[in-house]
C-alpha cells in the first residue's frame, strides 16, 4: 500500500511538472504542469505579473525543474520524495510571490491545461467540489487504472515513436478527467465548470500574414 502510494504521488509530481511534448502542429496537448505554467510569458501578462514576480517565478519555476531532473536516477521512493519537495518549493514560492487574485487565477488556468483526475482532489478544491468519501474512492480508483496504462505506455516510449506515445498518453489522461467528472453530481459538475473561470489561451493562433496584407489592399 505505501509502495503504491509513492508510485502515485510520483506519477502525480512528474505529471504536474513535465513540460509539454506535442508543442508542433495544430494539436496541442492539454498536459501543461505548473513548472511550465508559472514560467510561461503570456500567464504573467495574464496574471498582471510586475517584473520583479516575472523573475521569482521564473527562478523558481527553473529551480523545480532541475531539481526533478537531478532525481531522476534515484530510487523511486527517494525520487517521489525529492520530487514532492519540488514541487512544494515552487507552490511556497508563487504563494509568497503572487497576491490572493494572482493565486486563484494561476489555479483556474492550471485547471484548463492539466488532464488526469487527480486535479478534482485538489484541496483548493475540497469546499467548492464537497465531494463524499465514496466519490473520493472513486476517483482515486480513476487515478490508479490511468497510472497503471500510462506506465505501460511510456514504458515502450522510444525515440522514434516519443510524439505517439505521448499522444495516447495524453488521450489517456483526458479519458481519466472524464470519468472522474462523471463520477459529480450535476450541482458538483455546475460548480467545477466555474471553479476553471474564464477561457485562457496558452497558444493564441497566429495572424496568417497574407490574409493580413489582403485586407489592407481591399
Amino acid at each position: 500500500m505505501c509502495a503504491a502510494r509513492f508510485s502515485l504521488s510520483l506519477f502525480l509530481v512528474l505529471l504536474c511538472l513535465q513540460p509539454v511534448e506535442a508543442q508542433k502542429g495544430r494539436t496541442r496537448s492539454r498536459n501543461v504542469g505548473i513548472g511550465t505554467l508559472s514560467g510561461n510569458r503570456l500567464v504573467h501578462q495574464e496574471l498582471k505579473l510586475s517584473d520583479e514576480q516575472k523573475a521569482a517565478l521564473k527562478k523558481a519555476a527553473s529551480e523545480v525543474r532541475a531539481a526533478v531532473k537531478a532525481a531522476q536516477g534515484l530510487e523511486e521512493q527517494e525520487r517521489s520524495k525529492k520530487n514532492r519537495e519540488a514541487t512544494q518549493k515552487l507552490r511556497a514560492a508563487i504563494a509568497s510571490t503572487c497576491d490572493d487574485k494572482q493565486q486563484k487565477r494561476l489555479f483556474q488556468i492550471e485547471i484548463q491545461y492539466t488532464s488526469g483526475s487527480w486535479m478534482l482532489m485538489r484541496k483548493e478544491l475540497s469546499s467548492v467540489l464537497k465531494l463524499t468519501k465514496e466519490q473520493r474512492k472513486q476517483i482515486r480508483e480513476v487515478s490508479r487504472t490511468m497510472q497503471g496504462k500510462v506506465r505501460k505506455l511510456r514504458e515502450s516510449r522510444t525515440d522514434e515513436n516519443r510524439r505517439d506515445v505521448q499522444s495516447k498518453v495524453n488521450a489517456l489522461l483526458a479519458q481519466g478527467r472524464r470519468d472522474a467528472v462523471k463520477l459529480l453530481t450535476e450541482e458538483q459538475q455546475k460548480n467545477w465548470k466555474a471553479a476553471s473561470g474564464k477561457a485562457f489561451e496558452l497558444w493564441p493562433a497566429k495572424k496568417n500574414k497574407k490574409n493580413k496584407k489582403k485586407k489592407k489592399t481591399e
